[in-house]
């Protein structure tokens, strides 16, 4: 979403509109300026239910849910929601305002500006992130009673950094909690199906332990800068958070230490048993690794650095935005709610993932339908039974590799009897050493060898480009392109639908790695042209 103009001055309640930052299903986001006395002036964000769902109970009662558990919890990693409201037929609630990034921003633009995020500070975020989860979970009503709540919509966009490095959660609005007004039918899915659960995707029973799942989505993400689950169809992605077990990150990620592999890998185990009982566990045993990692240092101080180094160009359009909030001034516009948004963060390759499943049907639809548990003796919950599967292919790899090398031998010993035994087809013996001398008529002479073969890793960003080499197609990234040693440059070009054609010139004198970052193609006709200006205030008097 691009800036949004806005001179607007339109009111809800109390508070000044003065643009637009997000719009979703349910509700829009807006900015807001809060006026008092003696000049006090504040930015507020204030969540407006859209008119369409205005009069529909279901959407209201679930606005009002979201207002009333977010309202209870209070924690420094939880957005603090200041005031629910109505003026008119206007619903909307009013929180405070963030200077910062979303995870998927953080990701997208450590993969543009090529910065690393840091292995101690993904640890760290993720940590924080369960310290406001388990806040929420813990949350009980006025009786004490606990109130079970579970988020339900843990992911990228709803993990919030700022930019003086603390980390919030954001948006409980499909939270589910004992005394909610709103419930879920029996087998509606909620949330993003590419951070749920197991028994989430299954429509089953949930708790908090759903929300630990998501946490070690995320976490994965963050450190691979790759999307886990995501796949081509809804169904897909259904059966690869039910059925794949992804490799340990270490595999993926220099520098990743094997404790934070036991973290991520128990998070995301299958059975909601063998996961971590309470996302403070989680938390825990980050921070233990962020100690490993870091020392002394401080994690926040380290955190905002990096998001003042990433987002500096960001900083400063808040910085004035809210300078001229403060000050009353008209608001000329508001900076887009996410950044980089055309970037797309790359999905894991077959490479990158574990092939092998933890059981039932190829069939997704017959996954669901099923029920899909898994037994114990199936595993998939877990490092260790990652690497009990991983050592069962290895084991598997190297019989193959056994029964090859006693075929290569066989066929060397054939070829050797092929060669010295005397045959009567006109090829002649050698007088001094007996064995056969071919004429340069029946065998030509073996062109030499330049110098071998090297190898080329090819990578694009993202994946999945197609490789071509003098018009013809050798394969997809990432992968392993074999050319002869030489001297001499050959044109490699990279195709992708919806990408720039990219042409890059490699030199085959050694092994190496080639990585090309594809640009988008231009969409036809969006140099100029009319149509609706992006971003652009409505008014819904």
């Amino acid at each position: 979403m691009g800036a949004a103009e806005s001179t607007t001055t339109e009111t809800i309640g109390r508070y000044e509109v003065v643009g637009r930052l997000a719009t979703g299903g349910m509700a829009e986001i807006l900015l807001g300026r809060l006026r008092g006395p003696s000049g006090f002036e504040r930015a507020v964000v204030i969540k407006r239910i859209l008119p369409h769902l205005a009069e529909q109970p279901a959407f209201l009662d679930m606005f009002l849910d979201e207002a009333r558990l977010a309202a209870r919890i209070q924690h420094r990693n939880v957005v603090q929601v200041h005031e629910l409201g109505q003026d008119g037929r206007n619903l909307f609630l009013t929180m405070e305002y963030l200077e910062g990034e979303n995870a998927a921003g953080v990701i997208r633009r450590s993969l543009v500006s090529e910065q690393e995020i840091g292995v101690a500070l993904c640890a760290y975020v993720m940590a924080e992130a369960a310290a406001g989860l388990h806040a929420a979970h813990e949350l009980t009503d006025a009786d004490g009673r606990p109130l079970a709540l579970v988020h339900r919509d843990v992911s990228p966009q709803n993990i919030f950094i700022t930019y003086g490095g603390q980390v919030k959660v954001l948006d409980f609005g499909i939270a589910k909690a004992a005394d909610r007004t709103a419930h879920t039918e029996v087998g509606q899915l909620k949330g993003k199906f590419e951070y749920m659960a197991p028994e989430q995707c299954r429509g089953k029973g949930i708790d908090r332990r759903c929300d630990v799942f998501a946490l070690g989505i995320v976490l994965y993400e963050l450190l691979t800068r790759k999307r886990l689950f995501k796949r081509e169809t809804k169904l897909a992605v259904l059966e690869a958070v039910c059925r794949e077990m992804p490799v340990p990150p270490s595999q993926l990620v220099p520098g990743c230490p094997e404790s934070l592999d036991r973290v991520v890998m128990k998070a995301l185990s299958k059975r909601a048993d063998d996961r971590y009982a309470t996302a403070a566990e989680v938390r825990r045993d980050l921070m233990g690794v962020v100690r490993e990692l870091m020392g002394t240092n401080d994690p926040e101080e380290s955190l905002a650095a990096l998001m003042q180094r990433l987002f500096a160009d960001r900083v400063g359009e808040k910085r004035e935005m809210l300078k001229r909030v403060r000050s009353g001034s008209v608001i000329g516009s508001v900076p887009s709610a996410e950044a980089d948004v055309s970037v797309d963060i790359p999905e894991m390759q077959g490479l990158e993932r574990l092939n092998e499943t933890t059981g039932g049907g190829s069939d997704p639809r017959s996954l669901l339908e099923s029920g899909f548990t898994v037994g114990s003796s199936q595993a998939g919950s877990g490092i260790d039974s990652t690497r009990a599967r991983q050592a069962s292919a290895r084991r598997r790899t190297a019989a193959l590799v056994a029964v090859a090398f006693a075929l290569f031998g066989l066929v060397a010993v054939l070829l050797i009897v092929w060669w010295t035994v005397p045959r009567s087809n006109g090829v002649a013996l050698d007088p001094g050493t007996r064995a056969l001398k071919p004429p340069d008529r029946v065998l030509p002479k073996p062109s030499a060898v330049a110098g071998g073969e090297v190898v080329i890793r090819v990578v694009s960003d993202p994946d999945g480009a197609l490789v071509f080499l003098a018009g013809e197609e050798r394969g997809k990234t990432p992968f392993d392109l074999k050319l002869p040693k030489g001297s001499e440059g050959v044109e490699l070009t990279l195709k992708r639908d919806g990408y720039e054609d990219t042409v890059e010139k490699v030199v085959p004198d050694q092994n190496q790695r080639l990585r090309v970052a594809l640009s988008r193609a231009k969409a036809k006709g969006s140099a100029t042209g009319g149509g609706k200006q992006a971003g652009g205030f409505h008014r819904f008097d």
